[in-house]
């Protein structure tokens, strides 16, 4: 007499073993996807900007896009949940006089301070606000701008 074994007995009785399914309801609501959407060309060009503060704001995709980069020894990283949306912090330390670095798509961040990225719940611009001694160029050096305050602001599809 062959041998079976116990896992293909196992599997064998599968389908016998399932439990009739059981109907669903109309009241349940199902997860959707996203909807498809194009990001905002506004950042996509090769970009510096360079201030004492850096504030981004955006919906909820914004995270697919921005990258702070973190370093123990020189940078303060904070993370949290506020009423309006998620909030992160990449401070500097002063008594080293390093800056925090960003990167926003193809544009290069800089901040003597901090960087501030706040990701909304909601479908809204992505705003960068550079605070303080704020310069902003173009990689190919084509286009600058210097103030004491710089403000972009990128729309969906745009």
């Amino acid at each position: 007499m062959p041998r079976i074994s116990v896992i293909s007995l196992l599997l064998a009785c599968l389908p016998a073993c399932k439990g009739p399914e059981e109907p669903r309801s109309g009241l349940v609501l199902e997860p959707s996807a996203a909807p498809a959407r194009r990001w905002t060309e506004a950042f996509l060009h090769e970009s510096v900007l360079v201030a004492n503060e850096i504030v981004i704001e955006g919906p909820y995709d914004l995270i697919d896009h921005v990258a702070l980069r973190q370093d123990e020894e020189s940078t303060v990283y904070t993370t949290k949940t506020i009423p309006e949306g998620l909030w992160q912090e990449l401070v500097a330390r002063p008594e080293l006089g390093v800056e925090v670095r960003a990167q926003l798509d193809a544009w290069s961040l800089a901040a003597f301070k901090r960087i501030t990225v706040l990701q909304r719940p909601g479908d809204v611009p992505v705003t960068v606000r550079a605070l303080g001694r704020a310069y902003w160029s173009t990689a190919d050096g084509r286009d600058e701008r210097r103030a004491e305050n710089l403000a972009f602001q990128g729309i969906h599809g745009r």
